[in-house]
C-alpha cells in the first residue's frame, strides 16, 4: 500500500475516556444547532465533541468529517484519521492507532467508499478482483472467508513472503443503497492472532454504512 504524507487529524476516543485522560468538561459537544470553529475531533459513547486547540503536532483540517462514509466500530484505543482522499470515484480514510505514523505504521484501517459501484459488481466479484490482483502481483496469499453473502463479504488474506510485504488483513466489502463500502484492518505480521482477529470481526459485523 501506497504511504502519504500525514496532514489530517482526527482523534477518536472509544468506551472509555479514563484510560486516555479524556476531560469532558474542556471540549464542546457538537450538534446540528452549533457550529464551532474545532480542529480537533473526539466520538465518545456515540457523541461527537471538538476542542478548539488540537494535541496534535500538525494542525488537523476538520473537513476530514465529511469524507468518511461508515460508522466504524473501533477498538478502545485511540484512532487518528491520518490521511484521506475523495477522487470522485473513491473515498478514502486511513486511521492508525495514536502514537504510530502513516508512513511508518504498524496497524492501519481503511476505510473506503465507491458510489454507485453496487449497480456494477456484487461484494463478491469485487473480492474476487482483489485476490486475483494480489495473484498476479506475485503474492500467494492465504485466503478465508467468515461471510459471503449477497450484500456482505468478511475475508481474511495472509501474505508470508517476501518478507518485507508479510501482513495479515481482514477487509469487510458491503453493498449499499448508494454504492460498495470496503472496510480494512492490516497489521505487519504474517498472523494477527485469535484474540485480535475476534475482536476485528466483531468491530467490522457492527459497523455500518453512513446511508441516511
Amino acid at each position: 500500500m501506497q504511504i502519504r504524507n500525514a496532514v489530517l487529524y482526527l482523534v477518536l476516543f472509544l468506551f472509555t475516556k479514563a484510560s486516555l485522560g479524556l476531560d469532558l468538561t474542556k471540549l464542546i459537544k457538537v450538534n446540528n444547532e452549533n457550529n464551532p470553529n474545532c480542529i480537533s475531533y473526539y466520538q465518545y459513547k456515540g457523541s461527537l465533541y471538538c476542542s478548539t486547540s488540537s494535541s496534535q503536532p500538525h494542525k488537523p483540517n476538520p473537513n476530514i468529517l465529511d469524507y468518511e462514509r461508515q460508522q466504524i466500530v473501533f477498538d478502545n484505543r485511540a484512532w487518528v484519521a491520518a490521511w484521506a482522499k475523495n477522487t470522485g470515484q473513491m473515498i478514502t480514510v486511513e486511521y492508525v492507532p495514536e502514537g504510530q505514523n502513516i508512513n511508518d505504521w504498524q496497524e492501519l484501517i481503511t476505510s473506503q467508499f465507491a458510489e454507485g459501484l453496487q449497480k456494477k459488481v456484487s461484494p463478491l466479484q469485487f473480492c474476487e478482483t482483489i485476490v486475483l490482483a494480489l495473484e498476479q502481483s506475485g503474492f500467494k496469499p492465504k485466503i478465508t472467508f467468515f461471510e459471503k453473502t449477497n450484500d456482505r463479504i468478511i475475508f481474511e488474506f495472509q501474505i508470508h513472503a517476501p518478507e518485507h510485504f508479510q501482513q495479515d488483513e481482514l477487509q469487510m466489502i458491503t453493498r449499499g443503497q448508494k454504492g460498495i463500502y470496503i472496510l480494512h484492518y492490516v497489521i505487519k505480521q504474517t498472523d494477527m492472532g485469535e484474540a485480535n482477529r475476534k475482536l476485528w470481526l466483531s468491530n467490522f459485523k457492527a459497523t455500518t454504512p453512513k446511508e441516511i
